[in-house]
């Protein structure tokens, strides 16, 4: 899918911030700037604007708070999309001969043999 580019105005921290992290991704400043405008774009209009009052009303005890709860929401979906590509993969068609302990332990060191 081709791109577009567009420029957007920073503060120097964040634009700091960006080079960094774009240095130790090992990607372009314009990839992480563009994953970030997806993402926003991408939230309610409640939702963005809920952020703008935030970062203008709020303390930055505050703005903390609100990228700890979305970085946390976001780690949960991470795992619940790596649970499904694990069950994809597993093999579960033998669990139902699995009743007991001694069946759990008996299927575990056959895994490991």
């Amino acid at each position: 899918m081709a791109g577009k580019t567009i420029s957007a105005y920073t503060d120097a921290q964040t634009a700091s911030r960006v080079a960094d992290l774009a240095r130790l991704e090992q990607r372009p400043p314009a990839q992480i700037a563009g994953m970030a405008l997806k993402f926003f774009v991408g939230l309610p209009k409640e939702a963005r604007d809920a952020l703008r009052q935030i970062e203008a009303l709020g303390s930055p005890d505050d703005l903390e708070e609100t990228q700890r709860e979305i970085a946390r929401a976001l780690l949960h979906i991470q795992y619940k999309v790596a649970q499904r590509q694990i069950l994809k993969h597993a093999k579960v068609e033998n669990l139902n001969q699995i009743a007991t302990e001694d069946d759990i332990l008996s299927a575990a060191v056959k895994l490991t043999q």
